[in-house]
């Protein structure tokens, strides 16, 4: 008697720890009449990846590292995260041991190509990788564009240095203030130049091209040529080669789709804290944006201090973590607290990274508990 009222209480442990396994959102229908319906949630559990808290530059184990206002994150395809540490002039990289170390750059702003610590950067501000594992930075003091190979060599892929809006030959081009960069499929490259209020092409050719925008601030819809961004922060390139763009002066998701037509993915054009349906949702200056494996968009909705999911093609946006007010806490969901998250980055495992810009961390959102609600 004692051994079958043990195996069924293991029975009802084993069933009651299945209410917290990691798994999808979806919902369990009732497969027969008078049968309870259930809902689960997949909860979002915020976690600290590296840095101290205290802004600075120290390489070492992740939670001793120091980092000064990281803005931007790409996740190679081993797991490893590189960083783009802004105010420290660096890229920083941490390892699946959790381990941290200066990739490129020196902790000292200036301009040289090299490999390692040879090379200097000024204000790199966004980092983008491809399918090569290379990675592109929006070198954003320099007015230039940059290129990491795996082993570590810098080299300038656009811009003279010279601030200005010209195209034309890479190395010819000007830029006015480059701070997102994201590489397409197809090997172009595509840079927001909040500077110039316009998002930019650059081809495998090396030539320097406008993508979208007129150069006036604005916020209107139209062909490539004659839309109007405001502050383009951030942008994203999905598989078939849809732009994102994080128009952080308009409070919107933008979309170039590959006719050149703009249109508005999310958001009112005002800022505000809604969670919605495409114009009925509200940000306030989003700057990062990233598509996650399943081609929905995560934004880092800096002002809110919150990290959102647009879901597509519907274009419905949820909060996945913050609970709207600066700090730093660990936690799930809504509980969890950010203080200006901007860069966003995502691994194959849907993971994501976010540069905690003003807590001087990196963190990261993961599939928490599955509570489970009945519906009726």
């Amino acid at each position: 008697m004692k051994r079958r009222i043990a195996l069924i209480a293991s029975f009802y442990s084993l069933f009651a720890a299945c209410s917290f396994v990691s798994l999808p959102d979806r919902a369990v229908p009732a497969s027969a009449p008078n049968q309870k319906t259930f809902q689960t949630h997949a909860e979002k559990t915020v976690s600290s990846v590296a840095g101290s808290g205290q802004r600075g530059f120290r390489d070492g184990p992740a939670m001793a590292a120091r980092f000064d206002w990281p803005t931007g994150v790409a996740v190679n395809r081993k797991g490893e995260q590189f960083i783009a540490d802004y105010d420290n002039h660096a890229i920083r990289k941490i390892d699946r041991f959790g381990w941290v170390t200066t990739f490129a750059g020196q902790g000292i702003p200036g301009f040289a190509d090299g490999k390692g610590k040879e090379a200097l950067f000024h204000g790199p501000n966004t980092i983008a990788i491809d399918q090569n594992d290379n990675l592109y930075v929006a070198d954003a003091d320099n007015f230039r564009i940059r290129k990491i190979t795996p082993d570590g060599v810098v080299s300038t892929v656009a811009g003279s240095g010279k601030r200005g809006n010209k195209e034309g030959p890479a190395l010819e081009a000007e830029f006015v203030y480059p701070t997102g960069v994201a590489a397409a499929p197809d090997g172009n490259l595509y840079v927001a130049d909040r500077g110039a209020h316009r998002i930019k092409r650059i081809t495998p050719a090396g030539i320097v091209m406008i993508a979208a925008g007129t150069g006036e601030p604005g916020y209107y819809n139209s062909l490539s040529y004659f839309s109007k961004f405001n502050h383009p922060m951030a942008v994203a390139v999905d598989d078939v080669e849809n732009i994102y763009v994080a128009d952080a002066g308009s409070h919107t998701i933008r979309r170039i789709d590959r006719e050149g037509i703009v249109t508005t993915v999310a958001g009112s054009g005002g800022p505000g804290d809604q969670d919605g349906l495409r114009e009925g949702a509200q940000f306030s200056w989003p700057t990062g944006v990233a598509v996650d494996p399943e081609g929905n968009l995560l934004v880092a909705d800096s002002k809110n201090h919150r990290i959102r999911k647009i879901l597509l093609p519907q274009g419905r946006v949820s909060t996945l973590a913050g609970n709207g007010e600066p700090g730093f806490i660990d936690g799930v969901g809504a509980s969890a607290g950010f203080d200006f998250p901007t860069g966003i980055g995502v691994d194959s495992a849907g993971n994501i990274y976010i540069a905690d810009s003003a807590n001087h961390r990196i963190r990261a959102i993961r599939p928490g508990i599955l509570r489970v609600d009945r519906l009726f």
